[in-house]
Parts: structure tokens; sequence; C-alpha cells
């Protein structure tokens, strides 16, 4: 998948600057390396922004970067860190809603630190003729093999939606 640009915590005024694929913040997501702050707000991103990010991405639109802080895990409160962690955390402080919509239509779940409503981000299909992306209607989508379901096709490949 596309490259992120991820922020990350600065070190004597300087600012560090990382690039990495959104497969590895992802994964950073998993492995507890990323948590959301405690007094982060949840989840509250609309079916139709999800949608409009997915057709921002699609288009090579910029999507903005991801501002993390790295900190203590017992100095800190978070929704994104288990209790086993020792060590440091990235915090994410800007990009949440970028960061869970990502996580949650590529990895078919939300993430750990998810609060809010996840049909939001389930049944995502994209149109091989009309290049857009739009929610599950089953009028519309059943057995049209011009729908595809992003979350099948970011998981599975393509070959497995043909």
């Amino acid at each position: 998948m596309k490259i992120a640009t991820w922020w990350g915590e600065s070190r004597r005024g300087l600012e560090i600057r990382k690039t990495m694929r959104i497969a590895q913040i992802l994964d950073k997501i998993d492995s507890g390396d990323i948590a959301l702050p405690e007094f982060q707000r949840g989840y509250v991103w609309t079916r139709d922004q999800v949608r409009g990010f997915f057709q921002s991405l699609y288009r090579s639109y910029p999507i903005g970067g991801f501002l993390t802080w790295g900190t203590k895990v017992e100095s800190t409160q978070t929704r994104g860190v288990r209790a086993d962690r020792d060590g440091t955390v990235n915090l994410l402080l800007d990009g949440q809603q970028r960061v869970t919509t990502l996580y949650g239509v590529t990895r078919g779940r939300p993430p750990h630190f998810f609060e809010g409503n996840p049909a939001t981000l389930t049944g995502l299909h994209f149109n091989l003729d009309t290049e857009t992306f739009e929610f599950y209607a089953p009028a519309k989508m059943k057995d049209n093999p011009l729908w595809l379901d992003v979350t099948s096709l970011l998981r599975n490949g393509l070959t497995r939606q043909l």
C-alpha cells in the first residue's frame, strides 16, 4: 500500500520525520508500539468520510501526516497499550481518525483502542468501472463482479475477488 509520512517525537527541538508503509503503521498498532492517549476522543468519522478518505488515497491526494510522541509506558494512560508492555510507546496525537480508518478497513476489524461505531468501517466496496467507493448495497452490488470488497481485496489480493 502507499507510503505514509509519520511525524515522530522531537529531540532537542529537531523534528524527526519517518516515512513508513501503511502496513508498518498498522503492525505497530498491533504490537502496542503505537497507542491512543486516554485524552483523545473516540472515533467519530461517518461512512461518507471513510468513503472520501479512500477515494483520496486511490487518487493519490495528500492525506496528511501522523504525529506521535514517544514516552514511557508507565508515565502515561492510554487505550492502546497492553498492561504487560514495558519501555516506550508512541502516542498518536494527530491522525487518529485516518489511522483508525486505515486499520479498520484494511484489517477488517477496529483497532484495540477503538471507541465508536464499528459498522462505519465495514462493507466498503470499489467499482472497477466507475472507479468509485461505496458501502455495500445488496440491490446494486450482489453478484455484480464490478464491485470489489475493499477489505477482502486488501487482505487477500485481487485473485480471490475475481
